[in-house]
């Protein structure tokens, strides 16, 4: 008896060494897979919203480029991004800049290989827009929040409510008339005062693409975005 219990301590403390090993090893693996399973998840995700995007050029007519966000600058003053595009890839300024929702901004400086682009919630930014359902002409100014633009200059007798839409007039000649760019989310009477206070909501995501459509301004083929896969998309 002593003897089989002495082979069994020493086998015991022989083996700890390979537990140890096999747990560390089994642990290894553990966060490698965890580490591919959030990178694929990642993916999924970024996939569907290119999948958005390709979905959303079916319906333009303008020719776009697919771009790629690389940088981001929101502060209250400066709400601008940089993306993939440049002068290789024909961006130009002025260019109007969607995604798979509505309207997020332009660009305002382009180099060979990227450009700038400036959100449309900018406090600098002036959009010329209308109301979807009555055709009310109208503008949208950013107000440094990414939540929040406002409607300036609209009188008393303003036919404008929360709900509505408001889309591109396409007045300016810089943005394509009809594409979404806010719901109206705030219709305020102030007494004694010449004008309501009118407040709405972007429609596009403009914290949460990571891809853009940058619309230029020539006009695609209407049999091209029946029989071309790529659809006019760079």
């Amino acid at each position: 008896m002593p003897s089989m219990i002495g082979n069994w301590f020493s086998s015991t403390l022989s083996a700890e060494p390979d537990v140890k090993i096999a747990y560390e090893n089994l642990q290894s693996e553990y966060f490698k897979l965890k580490s591919e399973t959030l990178l694929l998840r990642t993916l999924q995700e970024e996939n569907q919203g290119l999948r958005a995007l390709l979905d959303a050029t079916e319906r333009l007519e303008e020719k776009v480029t697919l771009a790629e966000l690389m940088h981001v600058n929101l502060d209250r003053d400066n709400h601008r991004v940089s993306v993939g595009r440049g002068l290789s890839s024909g961006a130009y300024v002025g260019q109007a800049v969607i995604d798979d929702k509505g309207v997020i901004g332009q660009v305002t400086e382009v180099m060979p290989l990227s450009s700038i682009v400036v959100l449309i919630t900018d406090p600098g930014h002036a959009l010329p827009v209308q109301v979807e359902r009555n055709g009310l002409r109208t503008i949208v100014r950013g107000t440094g929040s990414l939540s929040r633009l406002v409607v300036p200059y609209l009188n008393q007798n303003s036919d404008i409510k929360e709900g509505d839409i408001l889309l591109s007039s396409g007045l300016g000649g810089r943005f394509p008339n009809g594409y979404p760019v806010a719901e109206v989310s705030e219709v305020k009477m102030i007494e004694d005062e010449a004008f309501i206070q009118v407040f709405a909501s972007p429609i596009g995501k403009l914290d949460r693409s990571n891809h853009v459509l940058l619309l230029s301004r020539e006009k695609r083929a209407a049999n091209t975005l029946k029989n071309s896969s790529s659809r006019g998309v760079e």
